[in-house]
């Protein structure tokens, strides 16, 4: 009878992992806007975004995007995007983009989730910006 129990509330345990793990969030990438909301600094303190920018932020708004095809921009500069439009291709990872700039430069932005919002947070100069699903 104990063996039965112990079988039963083992398998009642493995369900409720696979229930839980597949109730996760996963990131779909493909054909979405993302645009910056937040950013820390190195010491991981949250900053303005005028700060990281070092412009007016409500003249900036940047933007990362994501095709089907498995490519990607991203517009980090102030001005218009066609004055700071890097591109590239991605691949998806667990928790991570893995990201090649079409000069061959490589970069890895991280999946967080902050309650119920996820991000993508791109490395730039000493701060990690945040970015926001549209």
């Amino acid at each position: 009878m104990k063996k039965m129990l112990s079988a039963i509330i083992l398998t009642a345990v493995v369900l409720c992992l696979l229930l839980f793990s597949a109730c996760q969030k996963a990131v779909s990438l493909k054909d979405t806007l993302w645009i910056p909301a937040l950013a820390n600094n190195a010491s991981g303190d949250e900053v303005d975004l005028n700060e990281v920018y070092s412009a007016h932020y409500s003249n900036y708004q940047g933007s990362l995007s994501f095709s089907a095809n498995g490519t990607f921009e991203l517009w980090l500069s102030p001005g218009s995007p066609a004055d700071g439009t890097h591109t590239g291709t991605y691949e998806l990872a667990e928790k991570t983009v893995n990201v090649l700039f079409d000069d061959d430069t490589q970069s890895q932005f991280d999946i967080e989730t902050k309650g119920d919002t996820q991000y993508i947070v791109v490395p730039y100069g000493a701060y990690r910006v945040y970015f926001t699903k549209q």
